[in-house]
């Protein structure tokens, strides 16, 4: 299979002058439901114009720049931005490499990162079905997080699933202390970080009825700091709503009124 993809490769240099031989996409969930994605693409590149082509606009950091360079619409967020708002794009290449000066062909990366995030309504509630993860308080102090398959952006097969071609890699870099408690198919690798992070990665397959879900329980002292978090924020949107002001002359009313009986009664004794 690999000869016959190296075959492939070799013959379409011949025609293509940006030829994508890899793909990594780094999905870093940040345990609110959104994510910071990094997206890697390793290319060769041939002829000596397109290399010093390439070479001059390296400072550029858009996507429409690099995408209109290349003439590929892979670079590009492979996230569907009708349910996913992405945001803060930056794109990055690196040096050309490895070149070859008598075959005219040099290896260039490109590097795209990004936020991910529901999309948010006017009073800062989430939007259904929208994001990466559909995020659920389902018991005290545990939040399920379920993937949004919807969310992804790849090329599918009829029945809809995400098809990972020849060096494509799709990975999930869980939130610290979350564990996985459902994932179908199995992942073609896991990795533990050295901060404690669990990383699932799935490489050259059809993911088939694609499936994640995973759960992260907080700690007792972490529930009160959030009680009282949610407390001052309440009490701040009460006092700074039409009902505040008065609510706070009425409080001064009758703590100025209990100051004066209490001094009446001292100088009667």
């Amino acid at each position: 299979m690999r000869k016959a993809f190296l075959a492939l490769l070799l013959l379409s240099l011949t025609y293509a002058e940006f030829t994508l031989t890899a793909m990594d996409v780094l999905v870093d969930a940040d345990g609110h439901g959104g994510a910071q994605v990094t997206e890697k693409m390793h290319y060769i590149i041939t002829s000596e114009y397109q290399i010093s082509l390439y070479e001059s606009n390296i400072a550029k950091t858009d996507i429409g720049s690099w995408g209109g360079l290349i003439g590929s619409d892979e670079v590009r967020a492979h996230l569907d931005n009708r349910v996913v708002s992405v945001e803060n794009v930056i794109v990055r290449a690196s040096p050309a490499s490895r070149c070859n000066p008598l075959a005219e062909l040099c290896h260039g990366d490109i590097t795209i990162t990004y936020d991910a995030k529901p999309y948010l309504r006017a009073d800062g509630s989430v939007v259904p079905g929208t994001g990466i993860f559909t995020v659920e308080q389902y018991k005290p102090r545990t939040t399920r997080y379920t993937l949004n398959e919807g969310a992804l952006q790849f090329q599918t097969s009829e029945l809809g699933d995400v098809i990972l071609g020849e060096d494509e890699r799709l990975s999930f870099m869980l939130p610290r202390g979350a564990k996985v408690a459902y994932v179908n198919p199995l992942p073609s690798n896991t990795e533990q970080t050295g901060d404690g992070r669990q990383q699932l990665s799935w490489e050259n397959e059809v993911l088939a009825h694609f499936s994640l879900v995973f759960e992260k329980e907080e700690g007792l002292d972490q529930e009160v700091i959030n009680f009282f978090i949610g407390a001052r924020s309440n009490l701040y949107g009460f006092l700074s709503g039409p009902e505040g002001l008065p609510a706070v002359a009425l409080v001064l009313i009758l703590a100025g009124s209990y100051l004066y009986l209490q001094s009446r009664q001292k100088k009667a004794a």
